[in-house]
């Protein structure tokens, strides 16, 4: 809210623990009104860098001295003013620093860009987008990166962004030069890229929550990306998240609209098909382990857009017959000492 700090949490996900499915530490950001979003590592994940969505600032915390007890250690306090670039999004570990996404311009417009920063925060260049930026992912195998859209800093602000301020472009990138190489567009809010998974993968998936469909992306020969639906969820399904088990052979869709979380059989990347369905309000982000068992869920989008539901962390346990919710692990994020809290990103140690 706008009176306390935001905070990152810190979950026990060790069921043999007394805590387990409990939150055993907080570290604040000592500033209210970020709207915290996402997050990522540093490469060699002894820090964690944290974005203000709506503020700009960054907070980069270290997680390498204690883990249990993420320490602050710098703050940005303007990343349009360091940058040229606003609304920090995702970010993803490079080599020397970290990728950020960042969603609009300077004054909040068009257009997004790519930034890297280095480990300590400072900028290092910026590559800006075509018009639209959200999420990143990297295949250096094939020298690209893969970039999707939202809609811009002043639009996400504003909430309940009209259509015609929602992006549908997915771009392709040299991953060693910045050029844009491609250009293609999709249905309304293309978000998360997820690439298959392995050295040898040439293909992924990329969920479009406002055109409530599931596209897959191959590369071919000539290193052009190639899109197709492959899945038309009902209207007002919002699939929020995506994740693909690391053995490639299913698709997790968190559904913000349709309350719920599917799993997808993926062999057939061209015709997934759905074999378990777990029913949770405003399913959100989404963290696999890597044995592939444990998918941890939250619940919050962004403070302008949520519903009234308890936000809760859930775990569902993923084996042979499909997707069960953890009843022992329910992480409660509405009675901290400063009141509600909303959970969004998450990552694992």
């Amino acid at each position: 809210d706008q009176k306390d700090p935001d905070f990152l949490s810190v979950l026990d996900a060790d069921p043999a623990s007394s805590s387990y499915g409990k939150v055993i530490a907080t570290a604040p950001t000592g500033s209210p009104g970020n709207e915290a979003h996402h997050f990522g590592y540093t490469a060699n994940a002894d820090r964690i860098f944290a974005g203000g969505l709506f503020s700009n600032r960054l907070f980069i915390y270290d997680v390498a001295t204690d883990p249990k007890h993420p320490k602050l250690v710098k703050t940005v306090p303007d990343l349009a003013a360091s940058t040229g670039f606003s609304g920090p999004h995702t970010f993803y570990a490079v080599p020397g620093g970290v990728m950020v996404a960042m969603l609009g311009s300077k004054e909040g417009g068009a257009p997004g860009a790519l930034v890297k920063l280095d480990n300590d925060g400072n900028f290092l260049e910026a590559h800006p987008a075509p018009d639209y930026m959200y999420d990143v992912g990297v295949k250096p195998e094939l020298n690209l990166i893969v970039t999707s859209s939202w809609a811009h800093p002043h639009a996400v602000k504003a909430g309940n962004t009209p259509m015609d301020q929602v992006g549908d472009e997915v771009v392709a990138w040299d991953w060693k030069t910045g050029k844009v190489l491609q250009v293609e567009h999709l249905d309304k809010s293309p978000l998360e890229v997820r690439w298959l998974h392995g050295a040898a993968a040439r293909g992924g998936f990329i969920n479009c929550a406002f055109g409530n469909s599931v596209w897959h992306w191959q590369v071919g020969p000539d290193g052009k990306l190639a899109f197709h639906r492959v899945v038309k969820l009902p209207d007002g399904s919002l699939p929020a998240d995506m994740r693909i088990s690391y053995d490639n052979k299913f698709l997790f869709v968190s559904l913000f609209g349709g309350g719920a979380v599917q799993q997808y059989d993926v062999a057939d990347p061209m015709q997934p098909k759905l074999v378990s369905t777990v029913a949770i309000p405003q399913a959100q982000m989404m963290k696999l382990t890597p044995d592939n068992k444990r998918l941890y869920v939250s619940n919050s989008l962004l403070s302008n857009l949520d519903g009234k539901v308890p936000y809760r962390v859930r775990l569902v346990n993923v084996g042979p017959s499909g997707m069960i919710i953890d009843a022992k692990f329910d992480v409660d994020f509405e009675h901290f000492p400063t009141g509600q809290a909303r959970p969004h990103d998450m990552l694992l140690k």
